[in-house]
């Protein structure tokens, strides 16, 4: 069961798209928390770092309750308005009760160029990074892991689905699923796939949060149901850290003329 579980990380890491595991950045902490102040650093597209403290830019929390025993959890919703746009965030937050500085993060920051209000936001017009972390996934601390066997798991997944027809309005949506994922200790490889088990559905589960159930006026002409996305095997690296170059889109009653793509995650014990 312990084997089992040490890949679980990767799940949430995919489903948020959190491609910030490369050997090079791995030592960049995205967020920390004592217990009651959870803070955020995210590194913005043009080169500088937005932060959010939930002492200063919290809009609203409440507890949600983690399933690993004697911990706890809560999530944020944060925002802030300067002349140039309109910066939110969200973060789900779980803790060990005996030491709350033994924490895991998970969530992302949206940003809207030129917005002046927080009405009638379209995630299609957001810049969007996701983020986890926790002391775990430090890549100052790389995992201990077996030499041999396998372990699969299976679990939750999300994202953000864009989609454009030609001439209409982009599509942003968000996406729940299921990943599955397998280590190849022997090998030091992990692979995955999103949609092989179930379907890919279009569903605000977090992103309501901070939206609610506002939405543009597109409507997916061709909603990601059906799709699977496939995560070629990926290399393990020293610090727990993983990258592949490798994903393929498939569809069983479509012919899809080409797809690429690139995957990311940390392994942690």
């Amino acid at each position: 069961m312990d084997i089992a579980a040490r890949p679980a990380c990767l799940a949430l890491m995919l489903a948020l798209g959190a491609c910030s595991s490369g050997e090079e950045r791995a030592s960049t902490r995205p967020t920390s928390f004592d217990g009651e102040v959870l803070r955020i650093a995210v590194l913005r597209a043009d080169g500088r770092t937005e932060r959010f403290s939930s002492l200063r830019d919290e809009w609203y929390s409440w507890s949600w309750f983690p399933f690993m025993p004697n911990h706890s959890g809560r999530r944020w919703t944060m925002g802030k308005t300067d002349r140039d746009g309109v910066s939110l965030a969200y973060a789900l937050v779980s803790w060990d009760n005996d030491d709350p500085t033994d924490y895991l993060s998970a969530g992302f920051w949206m940003r809207f160029d030129g917005a002046r209000t927080t009405r009638r936001l379209n995630p299609a017009d957001a810049e969007i990074v996701p983020f986890i972390d926790g002391p775990e996934l430090d890549a100052r601390h790389p995992p201990e892991l077996p030499v041999s066997g396998t372990a699969a798991y299976a679990g939750s997944a999300g994202g953000v689905y864009r989609y454009r027809q030609p001439g209409a309005e982009p599509l942003a949506e968000e996406f729940t699923a299921t990943i599955t994922l397998e280590a190849d200790f022997a090998a030091g490889t992990v692979a995955g796939c999103i949609g092989c088990v179930g379907d890919i559905a279009l569903e605000r589960e977090h992103l309501y949060a901070l939206l609610g159930w506002r939405r543009g006026d597109a409507v997916a002409g061709h909603p990601p149901t059906g799709y699977e996305i496939r995560f070629a095997p990926a290399a393990i690296g020293a610090t727990g850290g993983l990258e592949g170059a490798s994903v393929a889109v498939t569809h069983p009653d479509r012919a899809l003329v080409g797809t690429d793509g690139g995957w990311c995650g940390r392994v942690y014990s």
